[in-house]
């Protein structure tokens, strides 16, 4: 997600086998910060519960599962007023080492897996040995928002009618057409 104003680092190699458990609720900064970067008029609210676990079925990977709720302030696409919105959603993301340069460069992982999308997606990388839980937070909230919020019963105005002129279709070639034959308008 662009910027990561909204960051909470987590080093994996202080991760033990029983894993850790975190708590993120941000102050009224961090909820602006976070509102700016989602582009939206303000994060009202948020509270997200993580646990990092490692991987029981591969070393060095590790399975990060979160549930987060958020009261979120979006831009009604009809009326332009504000709209408050609910926003919640349990997720589980998988982070592994980055491959090796030699690796990544020769890919040595079946296409068809990346084409496949019933296939289970690949683990994300850690950065330096950490996982930013507040990034990935970030980026749940940004999927979970609603991309065209409406505000209840908001419609448009009851003269409203579309330019019947406008619904017409033109073809962009018909103005070739016309220069070709010589026609003007």
């Amino acid at each position: 997600m662009p910027g990561g104003e909204f960051s909470h680092i987590v080093q994996v190699d202080r991760i033990g086998p029983e894993g850790v458990l975190l708590q993120l609720n941000p102050d009224g900064k961090a909820r602006e910060s976070l509102a700016r970067q989602l582009q939206i008029p303000a994060v009202l609210g948020l509270s997200a519960q993580i646990r990092i676990v490692p991987d029981p079925a591969q070393a060095g990977h590790f399975l990060l599962k979160a549930q987060f709720e958020a009261e979120v302030e979006q831009t009604c696409v009809v009326s332009l007023e504000a709209v408050r919105q609910h926003v919640g959603e349990s997720f589980v993301r998988r982070f592994a080492p980055a491959p090796d340069s030699g690796q990544a460069a020769g890919g040595d992982e079946d296409e068809a897996e990346w084409l496949d999308p019933e296939a289970e997606d690949p683990p994300d990388p850690l950065v330096d040995g950490t996982i930013d839980v507040g990034v990935v937070v970030a980026e749940a909230l940004a999927l979970a928002l609603d991309p065209y919020p409406r505000k209840p019963g908001a419609g448009f105005p009851e003269g409203y009618r579309p330019d019947p002129d406008a619904s017409e279709k033109v073809s962009p070639f018909a103005a070739l057409a016309k220069l070709r034959t010589g026609k003007k308008e």
